[in-house]
């Protein structure tokens, strides 16, 4: 070990010691109830053997769902031997759902669709199912709590039949996650913009009702992938909360250098497989690795990444493990990709950011990297605390101090939270309806002026916009503009106003007063004369009206 590796390692066991985990104490919870009602299902044999095995449930009904595979008659009769007491349903499953204490079973019976639970047991709903057949019940890639799918000759299949008994009675888990629809991009006014948590939950658990993304927070299992895909902030991760969570890798990597420690780079792992992989890798690791443990690798996005970066860490590295669902290790690599292309862009190395399994982690890593920085910033945490104000105020830090000269923009892969908004001004007539859907007030309205405003820093390319505009004359485009241009609101489309024929009052931009006289000129409603009412502003619009309405009343029945 060279001076410079022990030295290393001394800082970082200092800075361990020194800074405490930011571990939730009490976080909220949601309670589960169970009683005992268990379904089983898969072939006859098994299922009945199942069975025979689980004297301590409230209530078992066999559902059979496929035929029995072993012909043995000497199995057989065992078979029906282990629960010979207990009626055997053949049905198909039309419909499932829930979660450990309530789940409802939907089946065919009597040509009609009826629960299972009530048919079998007069109840709502089962406590727990066992599944023994070779599909799986749910097409979730994680399935809810109190559902176990397994093989017959699994090895874990005696453990798992002798532990169902455990789940009686009261359980909790955390609340993962806490949800800001004010600032959710997800739907407005009847148009859908944004749907990435939808599109990444490996549980189901997310569902769009009323134009709201909600989460049921019994089906969730904290994955963490909808947090780090939402590009507002609008859902965020609570185990720890990421003020928390940043304001704890700044204090690690400040007590780090503050001992004398170099090059810092930080590791993060989940709290149980990526856990008893760091234990048994850790002596093979270098000594400047410091490990911060997350409840899942997911729960950490870009705007903690690039924080941690802009706060002196050398790299940063994700680890990856068996465990990890594939969904979030998509949308890892997703997002680890598009930080690259940052990270590149400003000249930065793109291996400074890596997701990485265990034997990459020993094999294949980097060797020690300059520091970003001579100077740890002031705490982001002091000027940000939402996502989207964390990951720009990081960013600036890293535009500040790039090693090369910057473009203008960076281009960004299509789909990217970033971007500008692009209007054709030969169609567009300023009716604002994209002011009116937009969720982070990147486009606003000139205020007295008939004008659009863009400020590009808080666009996160929902397609709201695009979607509501009656003129199709918006477009989208991905990219990170470099300048503090970005912050301001910058005017993209502007028309003069049209002035009032009877008063002179400003009351419309001139090309939408246009649009609507060549819409409407062959309206019943507004021939002759009456189309001049276009013109008019909504004050001397009802006195014309009104004064015709007196002068001709015969006109009071065509209304």
């Amino acid at each position: 070990m060279t001076n410079e590796q022990s030295l290393n390692n001394l800082a970082r066991q200092a800075a361990q010691a020194k800074v405490t985990p930011p571990h939730n104490l009490a976080p909220a919870t949601v309670t589960f109830s169970t009683q005992g009602h268990l379904l089983i299902t898969g072939s006859e044999d098994m299922i009945r053997l199942a069975a025979g095995q689980l004297n301590e449930m409230a209530s078992i009904t066999l559902l059979s769902t496929e035929a029995i595979r072993n012909t043995d008659s000497a199995h057989i009769e065992q078979a029906l031997q282990a629960a010979a007491e207990l009626p055997v349903y053949q049905t198909k499953i039309e419909a499932i759902k829930g979660f450990l204490g309530q789940f409802q079973v939907t089946v065919q019976h009597e040509e009609q669709s009826i629960e299972l639970a009530k048919l079998t047991q007069k109840r709502a709903s089962f406590d727990l199912i066992l599944n023994l057949g070779e599909n799986s019940l749910f097409s979730t890639e994680l399935a809810p709590a109190g559902y176990f799918h397994l093989a017959p000759d699994a090895d874990n299949f005696s453990d798992v039949i002798s532990q169902l008994p455990d789940y009686i009675g009261e359980f909790e888990k955390p609340r993962y996650f806490q949800v800001n629809n004010d600032i959710c991009a997800h739907s407005n006014r009847g148009q859908t913009g944004c749907t990435r948590c939808l599109d990444v939950c490996p549980a189901d658990a997310i569902s769009s009702i009323k134009d709201l993304i909600n989460i049921d927070p019994y089906l969730c299992h904290g994955a963490g992938g909808c947090s780090t895909a939402c590009p507002t902030g609008a859902i965020s991760y609570t185990l720890p909360k990421p003020v928390r969570l940043l304001d704890y890798m700044q204090k690690l990597l400040h007590a780090y250098k503050e001992a004398d420690g170099t090059q810092p780079a930080l590791l993060f792992h989940d709290h149980e497989q990526g856990q008893q992989l760091l234990t048994q890798l850790l002596p093979q690791l270098p000594d400047n690795l410091i490990p911060i443990e997350l409840e899942e690798i997911s729960a950490a996005g870009q705007e903690l990444w690039l924080a941690a970066l802009a706060a002196g860490a050398t790299q940063i590295l994700l680890l990856d493990t068996p465990a990890v669902p594939e969904s979030m290790r998509t949308l890892l690599k997703r997002e680890v990709k598009l930080t690259q292309t940052m990270l590149s862009g400003l000249g930065y190395n793109e291996s400074q950011l890596q997701f990485i399994g265990a034997e990459e982690l020993t094999t294949d890593i980097a060797a020690p990297l300059t520091s970003l920085f001579t100077v740890i910033p002031d705490p982001l945490t002091s000027v940000a605390e939402n996502k989207r104000d964390v990951l720009f105020v990081a960013l600036d830090h890293l535009i500040k101090h790039a090693p090369q000269p910057l473009p203008e923009h960076l281009t960004l892969p299509a789909g990217s939270p970033f971007g500008q908004v692009s209007i054709n001004a030969s169609s567009c007539t300023l009716c604002l309806s994209c002011v009116a859907v937009c969720p982070t007030q990147a486009l606003t309205s000139g205020g007295e002026k008939p004008a659009l405003n863009f400020t590009e820093q808080n666009c996160v390319q929902c397609n709201l916009c695009e979607r509501a505009c009656p003129e199709n004359a918006i477009q989208l485009e991905s990219r990170l503009l470099l300048s503090d241009t970005r912050k301001q609101p910058i005017e993209i489309h502007a028309d003069v106003a049209f002035e009032c024929i009877t008063c002179s009052k400003p009351f419309a931009p001139r090309r939408t007063v246009e649009k609507m006289l060549d819409k409407l000129s062959e309206h019943r409603m507004f021939q002759g004369e009456a189309l001049n009412r276009l013109k008019m502003c909504e004050d001397c619009r009802v006195k014309d009206i009104f004064v015709d309405l007196t002068q001709n009343p015969e006109k009071q029945l065509e209304l």
